[in-house]
């Protein structure tokens, strides 16, 4: 694959409307919030807007149009922004529709973050970055809230991607505090809050785990604030409620979802924000909690880190006694915890509402202007290595076999997950290793986990489904094999290490094609006998 070498662009004729398309219009929802930002927006730019949506809370209904109706009310001179984030089925709707488009990506959660406790959901997810695939040939620009989702959008072959500037109304949070439930937490416990949809991605059961270390060996008198809905009928419901039984933690409320004076209230009161999610496009209460005035510690995942821009307290590990150090840290150190907050409202800074519309309008114009961005060039039908633990081991027995086979295939890349703590970058970041080219992309969490091997990689992922010769996954037990090698099975091999064995799926899916590296193996044999099987896959597929 190739992500930097492209074809020259075109010019449209101007847009006279710019609507917009979203799965579901929701009010207080963070797509939502930006969905009605962005038409305030181009409503004062003059243009015609509207927001158009198969499904809508009984709140938007005076904000919405209904989406069969798009189709027929458009025209050539229409443009279309696509908001997606969740499976829509609107893929043919918006290959039907006349003008232009553009896509918004808001991040898909990975499906393996639901599997085992919310089938239809895994499924939806899954569901989604197929349609994500599905919408590249039909959109001119795309655009991300960050810059760990745009390197998804350029692994994946979109056009013009770029990072969209977050906008955040903060009028919305100077809500007055609802005092009975302001007087309630104002009874001398540090609060902890979290604010989120208690779903398996935002791991409220790490969030138990920390609590409770943080209650017993640090602050006794502390209390617990979930603000977001459980539904305690599920499995995963039922596993967090079991979970706060055993633990025996006290004081933890699930209040469920709350209005606006509530939310106040527990911002008022709270000690700490504490996020462990496991995946974040962006995350909104991160920056509410910075504007209100209390510090942060959040796992550092995803897009995580890039949200908080250096403030807060991003940690890169999820043991619970270790955050709850942090916590208590927090409490105790009034300099340190002034410090934290004032780096957190130095951040905002960037974040001002005029400033953000400038920049947003300033993005968006080539697309408004009809201007087309070069098109990338289609992937090759070269090799790919993919070898996730090369960078933070190139001198690992599987990570010199990964480099030996890629140095014997003309055209080969070898591809890794970057070992970096923040990258801050729109495409996988290329480098020459001799040779060969490395393509290093973005890991969905912070650090390499021992025995876990290196972390998954949703760019990386999505790039290999997207290549057309044969692959190598030197490391078929890792994250990235698991996810990725349905998608290119009838031309993948796989090389695992003793010691590391891949789950039955990979076996099954990839049989004959799947070799051992043993403890004290001569790679150089097993490098020239996978290098044959791939150049021979590769002429084989390109017939």
């Amino acid at each position: 694959m190739n992500f930097r070498k492209s074809k020259r662009g075109a010019t449209a004729s101007p847009a006279r409307a710019v609507h917009q398309l979203v799965s579901r219009l929701a009010w207080g929802d963070a797509v939502g919030n930006q969905v009605r930002y962005l038409r305030s927006l181009l409503r004062g730019w003059g243009y015609a807007s509207e927001i158009y949506a198969p499904q809508w809370d009984d709140e938007c209904r005076d904000d919405v149009r209904p989406a069969d109706d798009y189709p027929h009310e458009a025209d050539a001179d229409s443009a279309l922004l696509v908001h997606h984030s969740f499976e829509s089925r609107l893929v043919p709707l918006v290959a039907r529709a006349p003008g232009r488009k553009a896509l918004v990506y808001h991040n898909v959660t990975p499906a393996r973050l639901f599997a085992g406790l919310d089938r239809k959901v895994a499924a939806a997810c899954a569901a989604a970055r197929d349609e994500l695939l599905a919408l590249r040939p039909l959109v001119e620009h795309a655009w991300a809230y960050s810059h760990f989702s745009a390197e998804e959008l350029s692994a994946a072959g979109f056009p013009g991607v770029a990072v969209l500037p977050f906008a955040v109304d903060w009028r919305g949070f100077d809500v007055p505090p609802d005092a009975s439930l302001r007087a309630e937490l104002d009874d001398g416990c540090a609060n902890i809050l979290f604010v989120g949809r208690a779903v398996p991605s935002k791991r409220v059961e790490d969030v138990l785990k920390v609590f409770a270390a943080y209650q017993r060996l640090y602050q006794p008198r502390s209390r617990l604030l979930v603000a977001g809905y459980l539904n305690r009928d599920t499995t995963y419901g039922a596993t967090v409620m079991a979970l706060r039984e055993l633990l025996g933690a006290e004081r933890v409320l699930f209040l469920g979802r709350v209005g606006a004076a509530q939310l106040s209230a527990c911002f008022g009161s709270a000690t700490a924000y504490l996020s462990m999610s496991r995946h974040e496009g962006f995350g909104v209460p991160l920056l509410e909690a910075m504007y209100r005035g209390v510090p942060v510690v959040a796992y550092g995942a995803a897009a995580v880190p890039e949200t908080m821009g250096g403030a807060g307290l991003a940690t890169l590990r999820d043991d619970p006694v270790e955050v709850a150090g942090l916590l208590a840290v927090l409490e105790r150190d009034t300099s340190l915890r002034a410090q934290v907050v004032a780096a957190q409202r130095e951040r905002l800074a960037d974040l001002g509402q005029e400033a953000v519309a400038t920049r947003v309008r300033e993005a968006l114009t080539p697309f408004l202007e009809g201007r087309s961005p070069p098109h990338p060039a289609p992937p090759s039908d070269a090799a790919t290595v993919v070898c996730p633990g090369f960078d933070a081991a190139p001198d690992a027995p599987m990570s010199r076999l990964a480099r030996a086979v890629a140095e014997r295939l003309p055209g080969a890349s070898l591809w890794t997950v970057r070992r970096d703590v923040m990258p801050v970058q729109a495409a996988p970041g290329e480098e020459r290793l001799g040779g060969t080219t490395l393509w290093r992309f973005t890991a969905d969490e912070p650090s390499f986990g021992g025995e876990a091997g290196a972390p998954p990689s949703s760019s990386l992922e999505m790039g290999v489904r997207c290549t057309r010769g044969p692959v190598l996954f030197a490391g078929a037990a890792e994250a990235v094999a698991r996810e990725a090698v349905a998608h290119v099975q009838a031309r993948a091999w796989g090389v695992w290490e003793t010691g590391h064995t891949p789950d039955a799926a990979v076996r099954q899916m990839l049989g004959p094609r799947l070799r051992e590296l043993g403890a004290e193996a001569d790679v150089a044999p097993l490098a020239g006998e996978l290098a044959r099987a791939l150049e021979s896959g590769g002429a084989t597929h390109a017939r």
